[in-house]
C-alpha cells in the first residue's frame, strides 16, 4: 500500500498539471529562494512536471531537474519544449531515486518542492536521501524544501466519510467529474493513507477510479533532530510561504525549511 501510494498520484501528469494548476505560491516562493542564493546552477528533487523548474529557467537559472516518475518527466519535457530555445537550454532532467543520487556535481542550492520529502516513509530512506543531498551541496549552500505540517485534527477525519467534493471536467477527455477524498492515519508510522474518487458527473458517462496517496508526515521538533543527527543545520523555519516563523503562534499548514551542511556529520543516531 505504501509503494503503491507513492506512484499511483502520479501516474497521470496531464490530470496532476490541471489539478494543481492554480497552485502558485510555492513557484513564486521558489523564485524568491533562487533570488537570494549566490547561485545560477539549481538541483531541483522531485522535479515532476516542471511547474517550478519551467519558471526557474525563464528566470535565467540553470535547473538540473530529478525525478523518478517516466509520466511526469515527459509532463515536464513537453512543458519545457514550449520556452524559448536559450530557457530550454537551461533545463536537464534526471530520472533517478533521489535516495541513490550521484551526479557527481555539487550546487549552491537544493531544493526539494511540494512535499515530495514526504514519500520517505522510513528513517533508513530519509537518511539516504539526505546523504544524496550533502553529497551534491556544496559548503555555504542551501537546502531548501516544503513539506505539509501535521494537522492532527484533519488527520483524526472520520475515514469512512468523503471530503472535498469537487466538480471539474477531465482535461483529456472533456467529461464533467467530481473529486472527492478521504483518508486514514496509521499513528505508530505517522503515515496517512489517502484515497481519491474520480467519478463522473453523470452517471454512465465513464468508469470511476479510486486513486491512493500516501505521505509520512514528519512533526516539527522530529524534522529539526533528524536533520540535525544527518549533518545539517536548520538556519529557517516557516508556518507557510509567507515566512511565519516556527515559533511563532498560530496556523500555517506548511513546513518551508532552509538548511545548510553541517561542517562534520554527526555519528549520533
Amino acid at each position: 500500500m505504501v509503494e503503491h501510494g507513492r506512484r499511483a498520484h502520479y501516474a497521470d501528469a496531464v490530470l496532476y498539471d490541471h489539478e494543481y494548476r492554480r497552485r502558485r505560491d510555492d513557484i513564486v516562493y521558489y523564485e524568491a529562494v533562487a533570488a537570494q542564493a549566490e547561485t545560477r546552477r539549481i538541483l531541483e528533487l522531485g522535479c515532476g512536471t516542471g511547474r517550478i523548474t519551467a519558471p526557474l529557467v525563464k528566470a535565467g537559472y540553470e535547473v538540473v531537474g530529478v525525478d523518478f516518475e517516466p509520466t511526469m518527466l515527459r509532463q515536464a519535457e513537453a512543458r519545457l519544449a514550449k520556452l524559448p530555445a536559450t530557457a530550454r537550454a537551461r533545463a536537464s532532467l534526471h530520472r533517478a531515486d533521489f535516495r541513490a543520487l550521484a551526479l557527481g556535481e555539487k550546487f549552491g542550492l537544493v531544493i526539494c518542492p511540494f512535499n515530495a520529502v514526504m514519500h520517505l516513509y522510513t528513517r533508513p530512506s530519509l537518511e539516504a536521501f539526505l546523504d544524496g543531498v550533502r553529497r551534491h551541496l556544496r559548503p555555504g549552500g542551501w537546502f531548501v524544501f516544503d513539506l505539509l505540517m501535521p494537522d492532527l485534527r484533519w488527520l483524526s477525519r472520520d475515514p469512512t466519510k468523503r471530503w472535498a467534493r469537487t466538480r471539474f471536467r477531465d482535461p483529456t477527455t472533456g467529461i464533467p467529474m467530481v473529486y472527492s477524498t478521504n483518508h486514514w492515519f496509521d499513528e505508530a508510522r505517522q503515515i496517512c493513507f489517502m484515497r481519491i474518487y474520480y467519478e463522473p458527473l453523470v452517471a454512465g458517462a465513464c468508469k470511476p477510479h479510486t486513486v491512493e496517496l500516501t505521505h509520512r508526515y514528519f512533526f516539527p521538533e522530529e524534522l529539526r533532530a533528524l536533520l540535525h543527527y544527518n549533518g545539517f543545520t536548520v538556519e529557517k523555519h516557516f508556518r507557510d510561504f509567507n515566512e511565519t516563523d516556527y515559533d511563532d503562534a498560530g496556523g500555517g499548514d506548511q513546513q518551508i525549511v532552509w538548511c545548510k551542511r553541517s561542517t562534520s556529520r554527526s555519528t549520533r543516531r
